[in-house]
């Protein structure tokens, strides 16, 4: 049994002409399909929002750690 590799190797690839290459690269630009000005802005403000929240709730857990280690510190500099 041989693998992929070695048949996409085995197998002649198809010579295509610079016009009929264009001629696909045009027929597949015609397949993209853009989001609208409306969906594009939703995601935009959804993201800012989730990066938002994702922000607060760092800046919660990096405040609460500071402060647990300082006193962590504190209590065991007093001994």
């Amino acid at each position: 049994m041989s693998s992929p590799a070695a048949v996409a190797q085995s197998e002649p690839k198809k010579k295509v002409s610079p016009g009929q290459f264009a001629k696909e690269v045009r027929a597949e630009a015609r397949k993209i399909t853009w989001t609208s000005r409306k969906e594009t802005w939703i995601t935009s403000v959804m993201v800012a929002i989730m990066v938002t929240l994702a922000a607060i709730f760092f800046w919660v857990v990096d405040t609460g750690l500071s402060f647990a280690i300082t006193q962590f510190l504190k209590l065991a500099n007093a001994g």
